[in-house]
Order: structure tokens, then sequence, then C-alpha cells
């Protein structure tokens, strides 16, 4: 990763069974801690086809060192905000002569 961090994050991998038996996820044992990251955020607007109603559309992009080990439907806790979020996809990319970084794209979670 050659961008400087602007927070750390905690990787949660661990799910767990409701009352109904269907899978939740589980915030409480971390499977990484305190792993540097570049989180950023870039928005757009667009209209509703149907409606023509403008929507303010937002992508989330979390770069991690090269070697984390993150998968899809991870969540990653930013320790600096509080926010969780879902990671969508993980795209480890092309090195050309440097070591680059894990791009992870996400959603966020409760927002």
């Amino acid at each position: 990763m050659q961008l400087p961090p602007n927070t750390f994050v905690n990787i949660f991998r661990d799910t767990a069974l409701d009352g109904y038996g269907d899978p939740t996820d589980v915030n409480t044992d971390p499977h990484a801690v305190a792993v540097p990251a570049v989180l950023t955020s870039t928005s757009r607007t667009t209209q509703d086809p149907a409606t023509g109603t403008p929507r303010q559309v937002t992508k989330l992009v979390c770069v991690l060192p090269r070697g984390t080990d993150v998968r899809d439907d991870d969540r990653l806790l930013d320790t600096t905000t509080g926010a969780i979020y879902s990671v969508a996809s993980v795209n480890v990319g092309s090195s050309y002569g440097f070591a680059a970084g894990i791009t992870v794209t996400l959603s966020a979670v409760g927002a």
C-alpha cells in the first residue's frame, strides 16, 4: 500500500445462527486488528429513470496492505469513527514494480 493510512480497521468474519436458524453477523471476535487502511468515498447524483427524482449514489472504497486476509462478506470496523462496512468485493490487482494494495469495495451497514 503506497498511500499513508487515514484510519485503522478491524476485520470480522464470524457468523452465528439466530433464533430462526438464519446466519447473522458476529462482531465480537475480530479476525484481524488495527489493519492500516485508506478509506475513501466518491459520490454522484443520478436521476431515477421512473420518477426523475435525483438520487445521491455513494461508492465506498478501502485500500488495505497487500497480504491482508480479507474476503467477500467480511465486515470492517473503522476504529476512528466506529462505522461498520460490509465487504462487497475484493480486488488484489496487479503490481507495476511496487507492492500494490488490496482494493475493497464496501457498503455501509445500518446506513
